[in-house]
């Protein structure tokens, strides 16, 4: 159940953090899964870095439908998304989605300036939640680790944007609100080095609107939910253990239409 607090920061950021929503034992039996098919399609070892020669392993079709995941939306974010979405109100998946694995890169790390982004379209009602997309962190993900980079408070921005146009093409609106003030254009800078970071993640108002960075952080069995509309991109990993999440979006039933 998300509390009254959570709900607002929901609402405001567009992003909530729901801490512990399954267990570490479960989380343990996900990567054993996920470096069991490492090994098998990418030869990778556990224990050896110097076989993890690919730095986002892709095509890990038998991690995406074990059930050793099913534990993710167990009842802490079963009553999550009643709460956001409607008690019976939203369609049970039928896996627990993108399998998301960024092994360390030695890169630094910084707030990308490329590739942000939105995973859906623009023509779901403004005024209505229809969708919740959720990250599982199911590795201990610290800061710099490759935790998708998000734009919190994107979505409001994005909504209001939408009311002052018809136009919905998904690449023109992105690209139109990407360059609707400075601060996003300073974010899709690539000439913008100068303490990009701490800038970009301090908290700045859109008139009227705040918006900041935030990098998905936090411990195995941490689950971030966050609105359709967030721009999010992705970021290397510049710790020394890779980056495991699961995410998907969940639908409100009757969404998306046929």
């Amino acid at each position: 159940m998300l509390g009254a607090e959570q709900l607002d920061e929901f609402e405001r950021d567009g992003i909530v953090k729901v801490p512990g929503a399954f267990g570490a034992d479960d989380a343990a039996r996900m990567r054993e899964v996920l470096w069991g098919e490492l090994a098998q399609r990418h030869g990778m070892d556990r224990e050896d870095r110097s076989t993890w020669t690919t730095p986002r392993p892709t095509s890990l079709k038998n991690t995406k439908r074990h059930t050793a995941y099913d534990a993710i939306l167990g009842p802490p974010l079963r009553s999550a998304m009643d709460d956001l979405l409607g008690a019976d109100g939203w369609t049970e998946p039928s896996h627990q989605g993108q399998v998301l694995v960024t092994l360390p890169t030695g890169e630094d790390w910084s707030v990308p300036h490329r590739q942000w982004h939105t995973d859906v379209g623009f023509d779901l009602p403004a005024g209505e939640l229809v969708a919740v997309k959720i990250w599982a962190i199911i590795s201990d993900l610290e800061p710099g680790g490759g935790g998708t980079p998000q734009v919190a408070g994107s979505h409001r921005v994005i909504a209001r944007h939408l009311q002052q146009t018809a136009e919905r093409d998904f690449t023109t609106i992105r690209d139109q609100v990407l360059r609707s003030d400075q601060w996003f254009r300073t974010l899709t800078d690539s000439n913008d080095n100068a303490d990009r970071t701490t800038r970009l993640m301090a908290e700045a108002d859109l008139d009227g609107l705040p918006v900041r960075v935030v990098e998905l952080t936090g411990r195995a069995g941490d689950v971030y939910l966050t609105h359709p509309w967030i721009l999010h991109s992705i970021a290397p990993n510049a710790t020394e253990v890779p980056r495991i999440m699961r995410s998907r979006f969940i639908w409100k039933t009757g969404w998306p239409p046929a």
